[in-house]
């Protein structure tokens, strides 16, 4: 290859070169949509790791008449308060290029409770196994005192009426002791425990109070219920 050919070959080389240099950078556009989403992402971020999982956030959507915004820089964001935040969050999206701009975007967020639910429908009387249950993240403020989020306690407890798939087992749905139950009761005299078994005269759940025949005396006790078929007595 002669000299001159080789000299226009990296004097255009060069020339290309210069141009991409100079050239600016392509503007990302960003549609209201993945504007929402940028905003989600940023205040998640901004969350304690350790509870993030325990919150739901949703941007509320944009006008429908805001355009589609373009930026040649990477946007900023800016939040008016500090962690722990209240239920809404507004989130300033800023574009810093010739043509900047400002957009607002309002992010909701909803706490979060674990909660079991029944993960396939039961039947009246059905005695409750791991399969039949699932936990789930429910909103905070649909939650009720009577849901439960120990599986284990529920293992092996008695639904008392029919519950469908996908909706959450509460205390006044099953029965830990139930009546006809053979039981286990445990007694508390002076200080010592002792262990006996007996019969459930009456249907109840964690915490509550029941009637129970003591199989050796024959004697009827109020006892506590404290777990499936087991139940406490302080004499």
């Amino acid at each position: 290859m002669s000299l001159l050919k080789k000299s226009r070959r990296y004097s255009v080389f060069y020339f290309l070169a210069s141009l991409c240099l100079v050239a600016p950078l392509a503007a990302q556009t960003y549609s209201k949509e993945q504007l929402e989403e940028l905003a989600v992402s940023y205040v998640y971020d901004q969350l304690d790791p350790a509870t993030a999982d325990d919150k739901q956030l949703n941007a509320l959507s944009l006008d429908s008449r805001i355009p589609d915004r373009s930026c040649e820089n990477a946007p900023s964001y800016t939040i008016p308060t500090e962690p722990p935040f209240n239920r809404q969050i507004t989130v300033q999206i800023k574009c810093d290029d010739l043509n900047g701009w400002s957009q607002y975007v309002h992010v909701r967020m909803i706490e979060l409770s674990p909660v079991i639910v029944a993960s396939e429908n039961l039947s009246r009387g059905e005695v409750i196994e791991a399969h039949h249950l699932s936990l789930v993240m429910k909103p905070k403020h649909f939650v009720r005192a009577q849901y439960l989020q120990d599986e284990e306690l529920l293992i092996g407890s008695r639904s008392k009426r029919n519950i469908r798939s996908g909706y959450p087992v509460a205390l006044n749905q099953i029965c830990m002791v139930c009546k006809g139950d053979n039981v286990t009761i445990f007694a508390t005299i002076r200080g010592l425990k002792i262990k006996t078994s007996g019969l459930a005269l009456e249907d109840g759940t964690l915490g509550e109070q029941v009637k129970v025949k003591n199989a050796k005396s024959g004697k009827v006790l109020n006892a506590r219920v404290d777990g499936v078929e087991s139940v406490q007595v302080i004499i």
